[in-house]
């Protein structure tokens, strides 16, 4: 049975071991009926996945969501229609019946991408790549609209599980990330060092910003050296500072400076810096001190990426309130020094937040 969106509801995706700081996080923003409905992926490296109800249209829910400053929120889509699911090849053709709904929505003179998932275990009857596909032909031979996967304006979200549907449509500016639930893809690069290198290449895109393309780069707390690679990719001369060793494929890197010591024995000098990076597994509290000494050294165009290495959160309301108040004390501090673009948990983070900054004007 098909049914529209009374009271407006919305998907709302998170890291899978931060489901209760995102849960806060929505008590707080407020305009939810809780305690909504977590779907079962299947699989937790697709994050937690919660159907709320709110008093808002999907579009002022968005805004509520960024003007909040929500870290732990990572996707949101809405959902405009809900379908009853057989498990079995029907149930293609069901989803597929809602593109007559959904095509005279879309602006013939913009793009879209239609962005799906398959929840729940068990072999189901069709790929989300098979979904995707199908739903793009029909929509573009219905709209005119061109499909575009790396850069909509339109998405057309479908969570599927094996019971039921749920289908959306919406900008892809109010999703929170262009790509299906948050989960940033990035090929894997042949002289790739680490995988941390994900990590900034999606602040880059999520907070969209680009570093200056000449100058120098301090990445604190290099080991092994992913996070300079990238800022020498970027045009940037990098001095790495780490006790541990580099990866031995930026030996020829001449970009690179590798300076093998604790950042608390490294002198800069008269050295300024266009980018500041820290990327250290040390507790954040310490971690903020030592960004907030170099905070002056930043130059007026620089930009500063910094990872909180964050506690996990018990399974109570109140281990997540307490996590979250610990945050906010951390970005206040930081705060003292930067100027603060974002700060968000981001898909390639685990336990950490990924922070923004630049210097203070």
């Amino acid at each position: 049975m098909l049914s529209t969106n009374a009271g407006h509801r919305v998907l709302v995706t998170c890291d899978a071991e931060s489901d209760g700081l995102a849960f806060e996080e929505l008590r707080r923003i407020g305009h939810v009926e809780f305690p909504g409905i977590w779907l079962d992926t299947g699989d937790a490296v697709q994050g937690s996945i919660l159907l709320v109800r709110t008093e808002l249209d999907f579009v002022r829910f968005s805004q509520k969501v960024t003007s909040f400053g929500s870290v732990f929120i990572r996707h949101l889509c809405p959902v405009d229609y809900e379908v009853e699911l057989k498990g079995d090849e029907s149930d293609l053709e069901t989803i597929l019946a809602l593109g007559h709904d959904l095509a005279p929505r879309l602006d013939s003179e913009r793009t879209f991408s239609v962005q799906s998932r398959v929840l729940g275990e068990g072999k189901l009857p069709y790929r989300k790549v098979v979904l995707n596909e199908s739903m793009s032909l029909q929509l573009e031979g219905s709209s005119g609209a061109r499909m575009d996967c790396r850069h909509p304006h339109h998405v057309v979200s479908i969570i599927s599980t094996p019971a039921r549907a749920y289908v959306g449509l919406s900008l892809a500016a109010e999703n929170r990330s262009d790509w299906p639930g948050g989960r940033h893809r990035f090929k894997r690069e042949e002289d790739q060092v680490s995988r941390a290198e994900f990590k900034l290449l999606e602040a880059m895109s999520v907070f969209g910003f680009t570093f200056p393309n000449r100058g120098l780069a301090l990445d604190i707390g290099a080991s092994p050296g992913g996070w300079s690679r990238v800022l020498a990719e970027q045009g940037l001369k990098v001095d790495a500072v780490d006790p541990g060793y580099l990866d031995p494929k930026l030996k020829s890197n001449r970009a690179i400076n590798y300076f093998r010591r604790r950042i608390q024995e490294y002198s800069p000098g008269t050295k300024r810096f266009s980018a500041i990076v820290n990327d250290m597994k040390m507790d954040a509290r310490d971690s903020i001190e030592i960004m907030l000494g170099f905070a002056e050294r930043l130059t007026p165009d620089g930009v500063a990426v910094m990872t909180l290495k964050m506690p996990k959160a018990g399974p109570t309301a109140a281990d997540s309130k307490r996590v979250l108040e610990m945050l906010h004390e951390n970005l206040d501090r930081l705060a003292e020094g930067f100027s603060i673009l974002g700060a968000r948990q981001l898909y390639h983070n685990r336990s950490e937040v990924t922070v923004v900054m630049r210097r203070v004007s």
